[in-house]
């Protein structure tokens, strides 16, 4: 079971990571900041009347619904998108190979890679949560 828990994550993964790289993730406007209704590229001077990437409103008069959308959007922008992946692939890989010692006796190394991969598989549990409502997602999988 934790296996496919593991696949099902990363699969999860594959398709985010796909969606920030086609929003632009790894190029200069990957970073995003909101100002008012627009979601403009973090690397653009707005002193040049750059357009911007996204907007939730009208650019004047917008309501703090749309201002707040867009400051939504903007925190979630690819570069971020793209280092939050990383740290979930860094710990998915931390699972499948737990540490060890070479000053500990071959037993107490089992012992640890049990308890940390337990600790490990718990967290996986957790960060699979946010994908509950996916098809593929199994309720065995809750924490």
């Amino acid at each position: 079971m934790p296996e496919a828990l593991v696949a099902f994550l990363r699969a999860r993964l594959t398709e985010r990571e796909t969606a920030a790289l086609a929003a632009g993730g790894g190029g200069d406007d990957s970073s995003w900041r909101a100002l008012g209704t627009g979601v403009y590229s973090a690397a653009a001077s707005l002193a040049d009347d750059v357009p911007p990437l996204a907007t939730t409103g009208p650019e004047v008069g917008g309501s703090d619904e749309d201002a707040a959308l867009a400051e939504h959007i903007a925190l979630h922008d690819p570069a971020h998108a793209l280092r939050e992946i990383e740290a979930v692939r860094q710990l998915l890989r931390r699972y499948e190979e737990p540490g060890s010692s070479d000053a500990l006796p071959d037993s107490a190394n089992r012992l640890s890679a049990a308890a940390e991969r337990g600790a490990l598989l718990l967290a996986v549990r957790h960060l699979a949560l946010p994908h509950s409502g996916h098809p593929d997602y199994l309720a065995v999988w809750r924490p």
